[in-house]
C-alpha cells in the first residue's frame, strides 16, 4: 500500500494528475497526528509480520493488524488524538487518499467508537508489560482490572479478591462459580507458563506462549465481573538463572 504520492491518474482532457499529501500545493497539508497515522498505516501494512511482535509464538494466526496499527499508535498519542485525525484524514484529505488507506482508516475510526474501554485496557496492558510477566510466573496473585481504583490494574491476594469482590450478597456482580472458574483459569494459564519458562531456559531465541488472568471491573455497577486470558511475553533467562526462582507456585 502507498501512502503519500498516489499513482498518476487520468484528468479532464487525457492529462495524468500526481496527488500529493505532502502538503506541496495543499491548502490543509497534514497536521503531525495525522502524518503518524499515516506513518503507521504504511508501515504495517508494507509488513503485516510487525503485528507479530511481542505476541506468544503459536498466536500468529489470530494476530490483528488493525490492532497492532492501533496498539502502536497508542503508544505516542492519546486516543482521543487519533480519533479527531483520522477523523480529519477522512473529511478534509478524502480525496487525497487511496481506496485501501481509506478503508483502514474507516476501519480504526469503527474501532475506537467501538469501544473506547477495551482500547484504554489493551493500550494498558501494553504499557505493563513487566506486571503482567511477573503475574503468569507468580500462582498465589491474581490481577485485577478495576479503572476505579488507583492503579487500575493491580495484583490482589486470592482472599483479598473474595472480600473487595464478593461473590454472594446484594452487591455481588458474580457468583461462586465464577470465582471457581478463574482460579481454575489461573491455575491453568501458570502451569502453561511454567511450561514455556522451561523451553525458553532450554532454547533461549524461542518464544513460547504463556499467559495470566484478568479479573474486569466494568465501570458499570451493574455490569457483571468478566475473565480476560491475556498473552505474556516472557523475558529471556539471564545466564546461569534459574526459572525456579523466578516462579513461586500455587498454594497446595
Amino acid at each position: 500500500m502507498r501512502i503519500g504520492p498516489r499513482p498518476s491518474r487520468p484528468a479532464a482532457g487525457g492529462a495524468m494528475v500526481e496527488e500529493d499529501l505532502s502538503g506541496a500545493g495543499s491548502m490543509h497539508p497534514p497536521s503531525p497526528e495525522q502524518a503518524l497515522v499515516l506513518a503507521a498505516i504504511e508501515r504495517f501494512m508494507a509488513d503485516p509480520d510487525l503485528a507479530l511482535e511481542g505476541q506468544p509464538a503459536g498466536d500468529g494466526d489470530s494476530v490483528d493488524v488493525l490492532s497492532a496499527i492501533l496498539r502502536a499508535l497508542t503508544m505516542v498519542l492519546p486516543l482521543e488524538e487519533i480519533e479527531l485525525a483520522v477523523t480529519g484524514l477522512l473529511t478534509v484529505h478524502c480525496d487525497r487518499l487511496d481506496d485501501d488507506t481509506q478503508l483502514v482508516l474507516e476501519a480504526l475510526l469503527t474501532a475506537i467508537e467501538r469501544d473506547d474501554d477495551e482500547m484504554a485496557l489493551d493500550t494498558l496492558l501494553a504499557s505493563e508489560a513487566s506486571l503482567l510477566e511477573a503475574n503468569a510466573l507468580d500462582g498465589n496473585y491474581l490481577l485485577v482490572w478495576d479503572p476505579a481504583e488507583a492503579p487500575p490494574l493491580r495484583e490482589m491476594e486470592i482472599l483479598d479478591v473474595l472480600e473487595r469482590y464478593p461473590c454472594r450478597g446484594e452487591a455481588a456482580r458474580w457468583n461462586c462459580d465464577d470465582f471457581v472458574a478463574l482460579l481454575e483459569g489461573k491455575i491453568l494459564q501458570w502451569r502453561k507458563t511454567m511450561v514455556a519458562l522451561e523451553i525458553l531456559q532450554e532454547q533461549p531465541g524461542t518464544r513460547p506462549a504463556a499467559s495470566t488472568m484478568v479479573l474486569l471491573v466494568p465501570e458499570d455497577p451493574a455490569a457483571p465481573l468478566e475473565q480476560l486470558e491475556v498473552g505474556v511475553t516472557l523475558s529471556p533467562p539471564s545466564p546461569g538463572s534459574s526459572g525456579d526462582a523466578s516462579a513461586r507456585s500455587l498454594p497446595g
